[in-house]
């Protein structure tokens, strides 16, 4: 099989959809070294990183580049990426990400990391970012195979998407190798001289955007120390990735309210570092109300750290009974979860183990022999595929 992949997300590893297409392109070699691969790759993104072995590449232009990066990036989805997987006459085409081709011309699998433009009303955006929604949806129902990162998006994705999207096939994510449980005084003592930050500490890390929920977190554990709680920190690593009042709220302003300003420490961590905060952390708090997967709390857990998350879209899939869970906006359950975390070691350790325990069911080489076997399914309906063309 010769495999093409829209490489869009190759040069940002630290967003979600780059993490994805990197995790699959290195775990494809190890349990498919039969599969050629080929990655298109955006010339305006050009990334000087080295591919792993056996992937070869593919840059193509667009006519804006250089002149509308949204432009471009659209023509690339629509016309360079299934022009060059033609032209290289490979068997099959990956986008993914929430952007197949209208037309395409050989089959292919979308992966639908999530739908959340179409769900949350706030980050419906602009007049041109719906049309693009719209435009991305109805390309995804005409292609061979689509696949969802958990059980939860597969049913989002069947419900706004309608009956095409039936044949959703859940593959689900991993930690990467890095994150691995590390000797903790050793991991304190790090982040103590990196960042200033002393144990015991909850731990958060991700985007700052509304449904990630942190009014509550920092409203719940706020409570818990102006009620005699235990001493701890609450330590939020991230930064707000645009400045829309509606979906970026100010997370300053949220912490002075809440009187937390004292122990409340805000954090820059390169993605590098994130194994070393994971293992230094106390606990880990992930109280997001919707979330595609939710890999933060797995990483955590793969570094034997105790979680707790907000009990509400895919999260459960990703801790089972290996995490407190919590819904998401029940700030008493909250406060007396984080105080509950923090005051019993014998909890936190028992929740350590089993955190590691649920983390192996996740691998990098689990999602690519699952992948694979869409691939199959994909190829081997060509037949259909051209015939849904006639």
């Amino acid at each position: 099989m010769h495999l093409a992949i829209n490489g869009m997300f190759w040069s940002q590893p630290t967003v979600g959809s780059g993490q994805y297409l990197r995790m699959l392109v290195h775990a494809l070699p190890v349990v498919a070294p039969d599969v050629r691969l080929t990655l298109i790759l955006p010339v305006y993104r050009a990334a000087d990183e080295p591919l792993p072995q056996n992937v070869q590449a593919v840059h193509v232009h667009t006519p804006f580049d250089g002149r509308s990066e949204n432009l471009a990036k659209v023509w690339f989805e629509q016309v360079a990426v299934p022009l060059a997987a033609a032209r290289l006459r490979t068997d099959l085409l990956h986008v993914p990400y929430f952007a197949p081709p209208l037309v395409p011309p050989l089959p292919t699998v979308v992966t639908i990391l999530d739908i959340i433009p179409l769900i949350l009303p706030e980050y419906r955006g602009s007049a041109a970012v719906r049309l693009y929604m719209r435009m991305v949806a109805r390309a995804a129902r005409h292609a061979t195979e689509i696949i969802a990162i958990s059980q939860h998006g597969a049913n989002d994705i069947v419900r706004h998407l309608g009956r095409r999207a039936a044949r959703a096939t859940v593959t689900p994510l991993a930690a990467g190798a890095q994150f691995r449980p590390y000797d903790r005084a050793c991991a304190e003592r790090e982040v103590a001289a990196r960042y200033g930050v002393t144990p015991p500490f909850v731990y958060y890390v991700g985007g700052l955007d509304a449904r990630k929920n942190l009014t509550t977190l920092v409203q719940a554990f706020a409570r818990m120390r102006h009620a005699g709680g235990p001493p701890a920190t609450l330590v939020i690593a991230g930064r707000a990735s645009g400045n829309d009042p509606r979906i970026f709220p100010d997370l300053n302003a949220i912490i002075a309210s809440a009187g937390a300003d004292s122990f409340v420490k805000r954090i820059d961590v390169p993605y590098e570092d994130a194994p070393l905060l994971y293992s230094a952390a106390t606990a880990f708090a992930f109280p997001s109300r919707y979330e595609g997967f939710g890999l933060p709390p797995l990483e955590a857990m793969a570094c034997g750290t105790p979680v707790i998350v907000a009990d509400a879209t895919s999260l459960p899939e990703v801790v089972g009974d290996a995490a407190l869970r919590v819904p998401p906006d029940d700030v008493p359950g909250w406060t007396a979860a984080l105080w509950r975390m923090l005051a019993d070691d014998t909890l936190r350790a028992d929740l350590s183990r089993r955190g590691l325990e649920r983390a192996r069911r996740f691998s990098p080489e689990r999602l690519a022999r699952e992948t694979l076997a869409v691939y199959e399914r994909a190829v081997n309906s060509r037949g259909e595929h051209a015939a849904q063309k006639s």
